[in-house]
């Protein structure tokens, strides 16, 4: 046997390193009503960074240039292999409009980085109620947007395709009225421009939640190529003590039994914390009245080491290859989460801590 072919053989029996990405959101703005204020929704005062200062990001406190450049490198440096962006879209004249224009800075800014080459990105588009696309027109529009993006070369590739994420599922078959055929329509014009763009092929993604159950012949596993979960909290009680980290950790832990036999394969995730303080009030959905104790780094690193070896020892976990087997892979619940307290982005309280978390278990690429 020859070397070369003895070294090729090894490098496709060795296992594949996992992808490490981070939820992205860009919702960081000076201008007023921001999210730094109030609730985070549409009060102006007062600036919940006096009580919370622990929270304040280190590397920028908006969603600009400079901060975006900060970011790439700090994520690269520590093992972070991907950003996943969240891309809303800006309906012509709705409410939410400007909204979604400055919460798209994030994608702006990271590919007009001179940074970008450190490490891959991919879009999610977050489709929920007034920012998804209503109409043909409008899915033509975000299609363009899609396209753009994934010209770029730090685009994230699995297998040689392209990757995007669809936030929620359920809302997009909801958009086409269920109906599988519908919905396969609808995705494959995006797969066709792509390849008309000559980016090659693209799988497409359903977020899910933790616990969604699903059968090979439903609409979802007939037109998605993966299923992933942004973020899921366990049902506990709502009360204004926070519960231990534990039980956040034990969620996704639980879900990766779940979906190992799933019909689509499943992007995990992992939750660095939820605790939504400053954005909490008396009518707010029971989910932001729930609250966890923020992880130490030995919980963070149990958590990640728990997960390396979920991703080793279940191939049906992560994005799928063109031969049928995975590329172990799963996301983290977030990078920039401020108000809701999934923050791995350095802040005044624990400086670079979770990151460095992430290098001692995945290393750097």
């Amino acid at each position: 046997m020859s070397l070369a072919l003895l070294t090729g053989l090894l490098l496709l029996a060795a296992p594949r390193p996992p992808l490490v990405g981070v939820e992205y959101f860009a919702g960081w703005w000076p201008e007023l009503p921001n999210k730094w204020h109030g609730k985070g929704w549409t009060a102006q005062e007062p600036d919940w960074r006096t009580e919370f200062p622990g929270r304040v990001p280190l590397l920028g406190a908006y969603n600009d240039q400079a901060t975006m450049d900060a970011e790439i490198v700090a994520a690269a440096d520590h093992g972070v292999d991907f950003f996943s962006i969240l891309y809303y879209h800006p309906q012509p004249g709705g409410p939410h409009e400007v909204e979604a224009q400055r919460l798209n800075r994030g994608l702006a800014a990271f590919l007009a980085s001179p940074n970008a080459g450190r490490m891959k990105f991919m879009l999610e588009f977050c489709n929920a109620p007034g920012f998804d696309a209503a109409t043909d027109a409008q899915w033509a529009e975000c299609i363009k947007t899609f396209v753009a993006a994934m010209r770029s070369p730090s685009y994230l590739r699995v297998g040689g395709r392209l990757v995007l994420k669809i936030h929620g599922g359920s809302w997009f078959l909801d958009t086409y009225g269920n109906d599988a055929e519908r919905t396969r329509r609808a995705l494959d014009q995006l797969r066709a421009a792509v390849r008309e763009a000559g980016l090659g092929e693209l799988i497409i993604g359903a977020g899910i939640m933790s616990r969604t159950r699903y059968a090979a012949e439903q609409p979802l596993a007939k037109v998605f190529d993966f299923t992933a979960t942004y973020m899921s909290i366990p049902e506990v009680e709502v009360r204004p003590a926070e519960h231990p980290y534990a039980l956040l950790a034990a969620e996704a832990r639980v879900s990766r039994e779940l979906h190992a036999a799933d019909p689509l394969p499943w992007m995990p995730y992992l939750a660095v914390g939820w605790n939504p303080r400053p954005w909490t009030h008396p009518e707010a959905d029971p989910n932001h009245r729930r609250f966890f104790t923020f992880a130490t780094r030995e919980q963070w690193t149990e958590e990640l080491r728990a997960m390396k070896a979920d991703l080793a020892a279940r191939p049906t976990l992560g994005l799928p290859l063109p031969d049928g087997t995975r590329q172990p892979a799963f996301t983290i619940y977030a990078w920039n989460e401020f108000g809701e307290g999934g923050i791995l982005a350095p802040t005044q309280g624990e400086q670079n801590t979770k990151l460095e978390a992430i290098r001692d278990v995945f290393g750097t690429k």
